[in-house]
């Protein structure tokens, strides 16, 4: 005989819990799925995995079977507490059971892999739930391009999207603002707007957040007018501003050298009730700094201190650089001094910071000065710089940045590899690219599928269609590389090189392999 005895829970303690599972046994009662479905949740809800588990293993010897609602509730208790290992464990479980998952349930594994950096297994939920009858929604494409987005990925991010529109999935309003910002991080400030100024047609209104995006692609894209405009047509329009709004138009004038614009916006954001933040104040005194007006920034820095404005590292480290850069070297002593740290903050840190808050001059000023002093301990700095020279187009910069890296005896990740040979690329240095592949690999880098299309892509762009084939023939009999997706990479260069017969060679032994009608994964 089966029986719950839900109503004696919570509170429920894992001693007493047992003593009653002992005394249900006595009388020849057997829990039922009810029961151990309540005691997982509340074990789960209290964070206790571990007896969660515990439990779901007695009901699974018991044969006693869940249901995808228990599943589910462990699965989001794991993600929420960012337990992703337990997640992707439980979701194995709920597979082996016979369940098949629903929508909702993918959708939080795509983050949870996502999260755990499981790249891969994220993109291969989809495919999987294709085959369970389970169609992607906008839900599961927008989570997988936050996924990629958060983590720097952006050419697979478009190519996610690209699938997204393959297969007619309808776009939100996340989904835009999320490829409004990889269009001008992949410098397609052209495809950014032309998604922007769409979005109404799609039936979605553009939030704040949107416009902020687009004026920021504007203004890294060195399209000034396009960006005054936009800011001054939110205002005749009455569409929200905020601080980021502000920030981010003070930072294009600095960058199209007028100062005294950047200097009036502030001025005019007080005005309409909107405070300016330290990111604010720091980028004025940069802007200040660049344009020889030192006085004017020390005068704000110290006005702000008096003022009990809370003076943060950032904001800091920018008045450091402002009088280094001056010459004033004992007043930037000075300022290091008074850091929450009496003994200095470290160079490398200082870099880490400067490069996270985007601070491109600074970072740069004070990333020089600790090689040339040889203050640079932690192998993080250099990644920390590629990325921010990448994100701002400073190719020559970052490729600088990675000699000093192998210089200095560290070995690059997957994700430095391909920034470099993406600025290799840029700056047509072929041949160096080339040798950074073999050399890497020789040293038993393991790349991902991103990188040796990267790659093919460059043998294409000077022309030496011998090493495509070379490189595509190798690729091909490897089991872990995505077939279809290499086939279109070398299909699509011989195609922009307008050898038209090679492109439909390939297409057609993609073919061949039956490869044409699978999903990208």
């Amino acid at each position: 005989m089966r029986m719950n005895f839900s109503p004696f829970f919570p509170p429920i303690k894992w001693d007493i819990a047992h003593g009653l599972f002992d005394e249900m046994r006595q009388r020849a009662l057997a829990p039922d799925r009810y029961t151990y479905s309540t005691l997982i949740t509340y074990f789960g809800k209290e964070g206790m995995f571990d007896s969660a588990l515990s439990w779901l293993q007695q009901m699974e010897q018991d044969r006693v079977s869940g249901d995808l609602v228990l599943y589910s509730n462990l699965i989001e208790l794991s993600r929420k507490l960012c337990d992703y290992s337990k997640a992707i464990s439980i979701f194995s479980r709920l597979k082996r059971s016979g369940i098949t998952p629903d929508l909702v349930a993918y959708n939080s594994m795509i983050n949870v892999f996502g999260k755990a950096k499981l790249f891969r297994e994220a993109r291969l939920l989809l495919k999987e739930m294709k085959v369970a009858g389970v169609l992607p929604d906008t839900v599961s494409y927008s989570t997988l391009l936050t996924m990629y987005v958060e983590n720097q990925k952006f050419v697979e991010a478009l190519s996610v999207y690209s699938e997204m529109k393959e297969v007619r999935c309808s776009l939100d309003l996340t989904t835009c603002n999320i490829m409004i910002d990889v269009y001008g991080q992949l410098d397609m400030a052209k495809e950014a707007d032309l998604l922007f100024w769409s979005m109404r047609k799609m039936g979605i209104e553009p939030n704040v957040v949107s416009y902020n995006t687009l004026l920021r692609v504007y203004g890294e894209a060195e399209l000034f007018g396009e960006a005054i405009h936009l800011f001054r047509l939110m205002q005749r329009k009455d569409i929200e501003q905020n601080v980021v709004t502000y920030n981010t138009m003070i930072k294009t004038y600095g960058k199209s050298l007028e100062h005294e614009k950047a200097t009036n916006l502030v001025q005019e954001m007080q005005k309409r009730g909107i405070e300016p933040n330290a990111i604010t104040y720091s980028t004025i005194i940069s802007i200040w700094g660049k344009a020889g007006k030192l006085d004017r920034a020390a005068m704000l820095f110290q006005k702000l201190r008096s003022s009990g404005v809370e003076i943060d590292l950032v904001l800091y480290q920018t008045m450091i650089v402002a009088y280094e850069r001056a010459g004033l070297v004992a007043h930037a002593k000075r300022l290091l001094h008074e850091l929450k740290r009496p003994d200095n903050i470290p160079r490398d840190t200082a870099i880490s910071i400067l490069a996270g808050a985007g601070r491109l001059e600074e970072a740069t000023w004070v990333f020089r000065q600790a090689c040339i002093d040889g203050e640079i301990k932690d192998i993080s700095v250099y990644g920390c710089m590629i990325n921010l020279y990448s994100r701002n187009k400073k190719y020559t910069n970052l490729i600088e940045v990675f000699e000093k890296m192998r210089g200095a005896g560290y070995f690059p990740d997957s994700n430095v590899i391909s920034l470099v040979l993406n600025a290799y690329g840029k700056l047509r240095e072929f041949d160096r690219a080339d040798a950074v592949y073999r050399e890497m690999q020789d040293e038993g880098c393991v790349f991902p599928d991103e990188v040796h299309f990267q790659m093919l892509s460059l043998y294409g762009a000077r022309n030496d269609f011998d090493m495509v084939e070379t490189l595509f023939e190798r690729l091909e009999s490897d089991l872990n590389i995505n077939k279809k997706e290499l086939h279109l990479v070398v299909a699509g260069i011989y195609e922009r090189a307008n050898r038209l017969n090679d492109a439909s060679r390939i297409m057609n032994r993609m073919n061949d392999k039956g490869l044409l009608n699978s999903r990208i994964l």
